[in-house]
């Protein structure tokens, strides 16, 4: 007879909403903490449903210390939504506390189900044999020293009864400091290709369809360290893979002295795998080029430089009146494969140049877009689209020197339009949406060409490694076309921009948190 009934209680669930800041911590009572009543009434909720999907959790653990392990397992018993199994796989601990632990909440609740290897077999070989023993439709993969959400399943089956298709589901989350708070939050954007490949910003919460996991063969032992970012960007390989973001802190990363999210330096293996795993994907989508980790950036984050080929011939159209740029667009003859649009006051390279057009190889990728720089101050790093049709240039004002949150300044990364005046194209793009771009007269018919592309899957990619110079102001959006632009896309825009966290801040540039700005 299964458990059902172990609720947490109103201090244990206050006890872990307990942040390091301040800020956060506020906003943590606003929006993430739950109450015993609400708690019930979750459960009750989804004990109403008539399909509730089982969801297997999948930890490997070894010689996990007794506190974190108590939690992790305590954090998936007191999930609101009671229709999970959890598969534990000890991968030949000798930490005779961790085994009793393991053993003790088996007896307690025959929803923990345990399979012990006599020698250690490694994260891929533990894991692998933990999925083995799911039963459930869909897999969640939770470290054994790390917590889930008192609510976090409950919104992914929410999730799954909306749309029975989706492949993969994941979450933001947040990090656990060695004094037992929370602190360091994740606001990730929905699903980014791009983005994807300068390092994995989905993990932690990640569901996936058990079909799925098995039709990719599980995790792979040479990715060792890097094997959930493996099997992310193996199931990507499926242009149409389905994947849902819940944008709520569902998860909580552990720091201790072992732990990779506290000392980087600690597993340098997993850095070198994370390069293989990339290295493998641009062979299987057949795309020559370089991968190394990101020198501006701390590490696992990474820098896939592309190589043009000959025939990747491309011409520049300069932009010397913003007022006529479609104008200047459509009376230009279009001769090359790849057009580059920039306005005439920017300096840059050949190198700038080519970096810009190497992306528009991806096929799905549509349009590029490089950084702009005044000096030390970046004018330009990326747009957030607005409801009021002024985007918001993330980090413009601040030093170059700035990574941001996220690393987005520096990260090569999808966005929702591009700069009009710093872009790349295909020719037959262009000649495409022609009557489209002739409702406009500004850059604005940039964003319309870019919001239409991206209806069909074909997205945008900011570069940081194709940087533009300019003494001018290139960041003027008061025009006549900017109320055409919003009431065409009203509904999109004021649903807020995908490449973006609706938990961040619009009112400034430097992506604090949204309820807190004032």
């Amino acid at each position: 007879m299964l458990n059902w009934f172990v609720n947490p209680t109103e201090q244990q669930l206050r006890q872990w909403a307990k942040s390091e800041w301040l800020e956060y911590q506020a906003w943590i009572f606003q929006h993430s903490f739950i109450t015993l009543t609400e708690w019930r009434e979750l459960r009750n909720i989804s004990k109403t449903w008539k399909y509730a999907p089982l969801i297997s959790i999948i930890t490997p653990v070894f010689n996990t210390p007794a506190f974190y392990l108590k939690e992790c397992l305590e954090s998936v018993q007191f999930q609101a939504y009671p229709f999970w199994e959890m598969c534990l796989v000890d991968d030949g601990s000798s930490n005779l506390e961790t085994l009793e632990i393991l053993k003790t909440y088996c007896q307690l609740d025959k929803r923990f189900k345990l399979f012990h290897f006599e020698q250690n077999q490694g994260i891929c070989g533990a894991t692998n044999q933990a999925i083995q023993m799911a039963s459930g439709d869909y897999i969640a993969f939770l470290d054994h020293d790390d917590r889930l959400a008192p609510d976090a399943l409950f919104y992914v089956a929410e999730k799954i009864l909306t749309d029975q298709s989706i492949d993969v589901i994941y979450t933001d989350r947040d990090m656990i400091s060695p004094q037992n708070k929370r602190f360091m939050h994740l606001f990730k954007p929905d699903w980014s290709p791009e983005t994807l490949l300068s390092g994995n910003y989905l993990f932690h919460l990640m569901v996936y369809k058990r079909e799925l996991i098995n039709q990719l063969g599980g995790l792979r032992k040479p990715f060792e360290g890097s094997q959930d970012f493996d099997l992310i960007l193996r199931a990507s390989d499926n242009p149409n893979l389905n994947v849902s973001h819940i944008s709520k802190v569902l998860y909580h990363w552990q720091q201790h002295e072992q732990s990779v999210s506290l000392e980087h330096e600690v597993k340098d293996y997993i850095y070198q795998s994370g390069i293989s795993a990339l290295e493998e994907t641009l062979q299987r989508k057949n795309l020559k080029g370089t991968v190394t980790e990101n020198p501006n950036l701390w590490r696992g984050n990474y820098r896939v430089k592309l190589n043009l080929t000959s025939s990747n011939a491309y011409q520049i159209i300069q932009i010397k009146n913003p007022e006529k740029y479609i104008e200047t667009l459509l009376n230009t003859n279009l001769e090359k494969e790849f057009i580059i649009i920039l306005s005439s006051e920017l300096k840059y390279e050949e190198k700038d140049l080519n970096e810009l057009v190497s992306w528009l190889q991806i096929s799905n990728v549509a349009i590029s877009t490089g950084k702009i720089i005044n000096n030390d101050k970046i004018i330009h790093a990326g747009l957030v689209q607005c409801s009021n049709g002024i985007p918001l240039s993330l980090y413009e004002g601040h030093p170059i020197s700035t990574a941001g949150y996220l690393a987005v300044t520096m990260s090569i990364r999808n966005v929702s339009t591009p700069h009009p005046l710093c872009c790349a194209m295909r020719k037959k793009t262009l000649e495409t949406y022609r009557e489209q771009l002739k409702l406009y007269q500004s850059g604005f018919g940039a964003f319309e060409l870019a919001l239409n592309l991206l209806q069909k899957n074909q997205r945008v990619v900011y570069t940081p490694f194709a940087i533009f110079e300019t003494d001018q102001n290139v960041n003027n959006w008061q025009t006549q076309d900017r109320e055409l632009f919003v009431n065409r896309w009203k509904n999109w825009l004021e649903n807020s921009d995908p490449y973006y966290n609706k938990n961040l801040t619009l009112k400034f540039n430097d992506m604090g948190l949204e309820a807190l700005a004032s």
